[in-house]
């Protein structure tokens, strides 16, 4: 290191306040200011805010992790205060993974601030934390400061650099409870010909096997039916595109007899179509009102249905890698789609290289389509995050 460098350690006393020595350092950068912090909580982000204005100067930045315990409200005051200068990193997938260790995070704490003449750097264990900051955590750092041209000055800005070129500078849309959805896949001799009978004075009663569904039952919660002709669904593998789809609503749910709360069976009206579990995860349509012993049931109302459909997804995907995956396989199977360009295109990271004495702790990936798009269960969320390719 530069013998024109001074050195400052934060702290000897393990729960000493981070907060002043960071603000030091933010306040110096009045010409620059570039930062990427793992964390932000809402009172992190209350700490920094006099200092944000600075990140709207030439070559400075801001990069958070998207990862809890980051506050989304907290990200939501970054991007909409300094759009342009704000990124998140959405988290990395590579080919193998450590167990419990998914995704790979951007956990760096590095804060760089420049006068035009010295800069200074504060690098160490602090996230924009309350507990981080004002000492309820034992943190360690330490403060860099000289010339502003230093090499080692250099060398902090293309880490900067390389976070923010690895992160989006578009945040994700939240999801909402409009967003989740039950999502029943039905195979039927010919769906074309099913949805044109479909009429809104329909009702279908829905008996799964158990309990655990009830959460996504209750009335007033949205569902879909998608429509597959019969013999294209196969246990354990990704659906294909479905032929139709029926969306509605959860209109009654009645827990019977052989449910925990050992309720009574309700006579629901005007039942066209029953849906039953067997076996689980496995559904067969009948025509009528089927009588079920199982220990509950819904009464789903449609309200519109149509042809085609896109993908829907296990979970919401969890990496921008995912999210291009997933729209790279709706483009596969429907043609009709087109590609959108990106507002940011993210450089991605080679695949480490993992010593032999550890790859024993790792495990390969599976196949990221595979991962969330599947028929081990019904229950899922309905993918209505932005893409970008």
């Amino acid at each position: 290191m530069s013998s024109n460098l001074t050195i400052r350690f934060i702290h000897p006393d393990a729960n000493g306040r981070g907060r002043e020595p960071l603000e030091e350092v933010l306040a110096h950068g009045t010409e620059k200011l570039a930062f990427a912090c793992a964390f932000m909580t809402d009172a992190g982000y209350e700490i920094i805010s006099p200092h944000l204005a600075l990140i709207d100067k030439p070559g400075s930045f801001a990069v958070v992790s998207i990862q809890q315990p980051t506050s989304r409200e907290a990200l939501e005051e970054l991007f909409k205060k300094h759009p342009g200068n704000a990124f998140v990193h959405l988290g990395t997938i590579f080919d193998y993974y450590e167990a419990g260790s998914y995704v790979g995070l951007m956990h760096s704490k590095l804060f760089l601030a420049s006068d035009g003449k010295t800069s200074k750097v504060f690098c160490g264990s602090h996230n924009l934390t309350a507990s981080a900051l004002q000492g309820f955590n034992m943190e360690a750092a330490t403060i860099i400061e000289g010339p502003a041209d230093d090499p080692f000055f250099v060398d902090v800005e293309t880490h900067l650099n390389d976070c923010r070129e690895k992160s989006a500078d578009i945040l994700p849309e939240r999801e909402t409870a409009q967003d989740k959805r039950l999502i029943i896949e039905l195979e039927v001799d010919d769906p074309i010909d099913f949805i044109e009978k479909v009429t809104r004075l329909h009702f279908i009663k829905f008996s799964p096997k158990g309990t655990k569904d009830q959460p996504a039952l209750t009335p007033d919660s949205l569902f879909t039916i998608l429509l597959f002709k019969r013999g294209t669904l196969h246990p354990d593998e990704p659906a294909p595109v479905a032929i139709a789809y029926i969306n509605g609503l959860v209109t009654a749910l009645n827990l019977g007899p052989n449910s925990p709360q050992k309720g009574v069976n309700a006579v629901f009206d005007k039942i066209h179509l029953t849906i039953t579990e067997n076996p689980p995860g496995s559904f067969v349509l009948t025509p009528g009102n089927l009588p079920t012993a199982e220990p509950m049931s819904a009464a789903l109302k449609p309200r519109s249905w149509g042809t085609g459909g896109g993908i829907y997804l296990l979970r919401t995907p969890q990496s921008e890698i995912e999210v291009v995956e997933s729209y790279n396989c709706m483009q596969n199977i429907e043609e009709s789609m087109t590609a959108r360009d990106s507002d940011h295109q993210m450089r991605r990271p080679k695949e480490p290289k993992i010593d032999d004495d550890i790859k024993a702790y790792f495990k390969r990936r599976p196949n990221i389509i595979d991962s969330l798009v599947s028929r081990k269960r019904y229950w899922i969320s309905r993918w209505k995050r932005r893409i970008r390719s």
